[in-house]
């Protein structure tokens, strides 16, 4: 009975450690994604109060511009577009077009 006891007490610490790395690694990914939108936004003429409050100034459904920036192919194009590292323009970005129309 002691031996079934410790298997199961030890599934449960295994189960809340490896939900614990998965939040931290989801809250690493998501502060890595608004980064990234901030700093575009700004590169597209929104200034940078409006951009670090989105949610509030802008009227965009920034779960889906979010969503597009997390599934983004070329995530390590844009750090180096973002870093200064290439002379391309930023058409690769999927939501470049809702950040142009807004800043007009």
């Amino acid at each position: 009975m002691f031996f079934d006891n410790s298997y199961f007490t030890v599934a449960i610490y295994l189960a809340l450690i490896v939900t614990i790395v998965l939040a931290i690694l989801h809250w690493h990914q998501s502060a890595a994604v608004d980064s990234h939108l901030q700093r575009m936004m700004v590169s597209c003429g929104i200034d940078e109060k409006t951009a670090a409050n989105a949610d509030q100034f802008l009227d965009l459904d920034m779960d889906a511009v979010r969503s597009r920036c997390r599934n983004c192919q070329v995530a390590v194009l844009c750090d180096h577009w973002l870093d200064g590292e290439t002379d391309m323009n930023n058409s690769f970005c999927p939501n470049v077009w809702l950040f142009r129309k807004v800043a007009g």
